[in-house]
């Protein structure tokens, strides 16, 4: 994605992909766990899989930036041996001026020259560099770590997504009460039980868009009241249109 932003403000979100940022003009201000970072013109944003995040324009009079999305399968056939979570990314914010290149050339490669080729050898060389200067494997997460009333309330809203819900379903689902779920979100997942659906239902409907469906029809099947209730989340977490992001993946 190639972007311009000065006055949008990504709300809280993740992505299944890892998310690289190339930061041209401006400062781009991010908020990372409890955290908030700082990536200025020639450094990279990074986040990994399933970190919470925002992201906004913090100095100058615009932001741009090119961002990459990398899903787990793409990074497996880059990096021999990556094979999925294990290695992550340990800084969120990078200066290296050789993977920055590398990948700002597969980007121009691909959407300004077509040069698939080219584009290719330099997205290897950089993600390549990337994962053997700042990569380090990822701690393991154990089996049922999130307490049980979360693991209840995800696979509840999981099941129930396209439904219309309310705060006091769910808390019955997960066998606690309302407020206790709220904190228990926030501190286990760093996000709102409705923030988390909201998510689940914005990539519900990237997968949709991306198969054709009409921007209408996606919004009610994943659980929107109309199209312009898709489109106001869906800019929110993603920065564009569903329309925009249903023609840029044609």
């Amino acid at each position: 994605m190639s972007a311009r932003f000065v006055h949008h403000r990504f709300a809280p979100h993740t992505h299944d992909e890892l998310m690289i940022g190339l930061i041209r003009s401006g400062v781009k201000s991010f908020r990372l766990g409890r955290d908030r970072k700082f990536a200025a013109p020639g450094q990279l944003s990074v986040v990994n899989p399933g970190e919470m995040h925002t992201g906004e324009r913090e100095h100058g009079p615009e932001l741009t930036y090119i961002a990459l999305y990398l899903p787990l399968a793409t990074l497996s056939a880059i990096i021999p041996g990556h094979g999925g979570r294990e290695r992550e990314i340990q800084h969120p914010v990078i200066t290296d001026s050789f993977v920055w290149h590398q990948l700002a050339w597969a980007h121009d490669a691909l959407f300004k020259s077509d040069d698939t080729f080219a584009a290719e050898e330099c997205l290897v060389l950089g993600i390549t560099s990337l994962f053997k200067r700042y990569a380090a494997r990822a701690p393991r997460m154990p089996t049922g770590t999130h307490p049980a009333a979360i693991r209840r309330a995800l696979a509840y809203l999981e099941a129930e997504a396209a439904n219309p819900a309310t705060l006091e379903c769910l808390a019955n689902a997960s066998g606690v009460g309302a407020f206790h779920l709220i904190r228990l979100f926030n501190c286990h997942l760093g996000t709102t039980p409705h923030a988390y659906l909201t998510q689940l239902r914005i990539e519900r409907a990237k997968h949709l868009l991306k198969a054709g469906e009409p921007a209408a029809q996606v919004a009610l099947n994943v659980g929107f009241a109309d199209q312009a209730h898709l489109t106001k989340r869906f800019k929110a977490l993603t920065g564009t249109t569903p329309g925009r992001y249903a023609a840029a993946h044609q």
